[in-house]
């Protein structure tokens, strides 16, 4: 009998423990994936030491359109990374679901298809935020103002390591 009740615990024990490891987590607000990727909807931010009006202000952000990692949630606030590893608290009224990414290369070729070897369309220089279409792997495709093409995934940031989306 104890021998049986071994056998079951442990079988139980192999098979709970992967499905566990696979969780993804999930804000305690929104029950959106944590950590996940949008972007600043306001052209001036304040980034706040912590979830809350009150806190001081860490930076201020001047720049609608910057991508952000959220990593936590409280109440109306969002626990954001910034590209450089900046952290910091934002209102969640100034964040928007739209797609951007942020050039982290010198000089990235925005090219015509999703290939090495293709056209070059034109060069885009770090700093300058892009707006995703859709990211594949090894690839996104963006666009800035009126001009569009793909982009390396190693020359930007803004994005989950598998992260394909469209």
């Amino acid at each position: 009998m104890i021998g049986r009740a071994f056998i079951v615990i442990s079988f139980i024990v192999m098979f709970a423990v992967p499905v566990a490891a696979q969780q993804t987590l999930v804000g305690k607000v929104t029950n959106l994936p944590i950590p996940r990727y949008v972007s600043i909807r306001a052209d001036e931010a304040n980034l706040r030491v912590g979830p809350g009006g009150q806190y001081p202000v860490r930076w201020r952000l001047m720049r609608a359109g910057m991508p952000v990692r959220i990593v936590d949630e409280e109440e109306q606030w969002r626990e954001v990374e910034l590209y450089d590893g900046e952290r910091g608290w934002l209102f969640g009224s100034l964040l928007s679901g739209a797609r951007t990414l942020y050039v982290t290369d010198a000089r990235a070729p925005l090219l015509a298809k999703a290939k090495p070897k293709a056209r070059v369309v034109a060069f885009v220089e770090k700093g300058v935020v892009l707006r995703a279409k859709r990211c594949e792997p090894g690839w996104c495709e963006v666009r800035k103002g009126d001009v569009s093409g793909w982009v390396s995934r190693s020359s930007v940031w803004g994005f989950l390591p598998n992260e394909v989306f469209d």
